[in-house]
């Protein structure tokens, strides 16, 4: 799509002393019910943020110094806290060497790359769950934050896959903060849209806070019927009609119209990516290029025998 501003690419780097403890917990695969090492994770995620108010310059260093001077002072420790400490060095570790690339302990906050007026794009399409979980969470947590504070401009996030950050029966980060911003956030200028081929495996109460719905095509009853409950305003009728929908169209509804409203959308005339991949074209292009590589040694093997004639 083109936009009056253009468009910015924000590549999905992290500098962890930004996260949350819960975000950074994530990250390190703590575990839900490793509370030994979640404790011990805390206490020396705030020693690291200390440290680093200080003067420190490598987060992720301080994390395993801290926890290495907790191994050290371990006096009464027991064998199981013991083994906590080592098992939270090694996943901190573990954690750096994953995410290598794209965790960056000099980088600024993601969010101080957002551009006014023009449409910020952060490629989430090449990283794990775990880790869009964090930046999605990441981000609707601070802007939130710094537009109850009037702090930067109004700002429209647009979430594509929805339902894999607020997915329908299991909790994310992203889902609490997504909960969130469509609750409170219309009130402070931070809008938001849930984006998904799959409306029955996202959050209903997600999505029943949204003000106005543009549905496509849905031959799935179930659904159909997740969609209807979500939204008062989605008859019976107009339920019967999704199915027949044709390529392009779709219901409108909400407070940007009146009445629902079937309308056109214009067909995308530029570059299209994320679709499925020509698998057939694929194979007959390589296919092509061996028997032109083949060809181009057979003629090289023919050239060498005529010299020698």
């Amino acid at each position: 799509a083109e936009f009056s501003g253009g468009v910015k690419k924000i590549e999905p780097r992290l500098n962890p002393i930004y996260l949350s403890p819960d975000e950074f917990k994530i990250l390190v695969d703590i575990g839900k019910e490793a509370h030994l090492q979640e404790r011990y994770l805390r206490k020396a995620y705030q020693t690291a943020r200390e440290r680093i108010s200080r003067g420190g310059r490598n987060f992720i260093r301080e994390v395993v110094l801290a926890l290495e001077e907790i191994q050290e002072s371990e006096g009464n420790f027991t064998q199981s806290e013991k083994s906590a400490v080592v098992g939270v060095i090694n996943k901190v570790e573990d954690f750096e060497s994953k995410y290598k690339g794209l965790v960056d302990a000099y980088a600024g906050d993601m969010y101080e790359q957002l551009e006014l007026g023009r449409a910020n794009v952060i490629d989430l399409g090449s990283v794990d769950e775990d880790y869009a979980d964090v930046i999605v969470s990441h981000m609707l947590r601070k802007l939130l934050y710094l537009r109850k504070n009037r702090k930067v401009s109004p700002v429209f996030c647009i979430l594509e896959e929805a339902h894999l950050l607020a997915p329908a029966y299991r909790p994310t980060l992203s889902k609490y903060w997504i909960e969130r911003v469509a609750r409170e956030g219309r009130k402070f200028g931070l809008g938001l849209c849930l984006v998904s081929q799959r409306p029955k495996s996202l959050d209903s109460n997600s999505l029943s806070q949204a003000n106005n719905s543009i549905i496509m095509r849905i031959v799935e009853p179930s659904d159909q019927r997740h969609v209807q409950q979500t939204s008062e305003r989605l008859s019976d009728d107009l339920i019967g009609q999704l199915s027949s929908l044709n390529v392009g169209e779709a219901i409108v509804l909400g407070l940007m119209v009146r009445v629902p409203a079937l309308v056109k959308i214009d067909k995308f005339e530029g570059k299209i990516t994320g679709g499925d991949p020509e698998i057939v074209e694929e194979w007959k292009t390589i296919n092509e290029n061996q028997k032109a590589e083949d060809e181009k040694q057979k003629k090289e093997v023919d050239s060498l025998y005529d010299g020698m004639d």
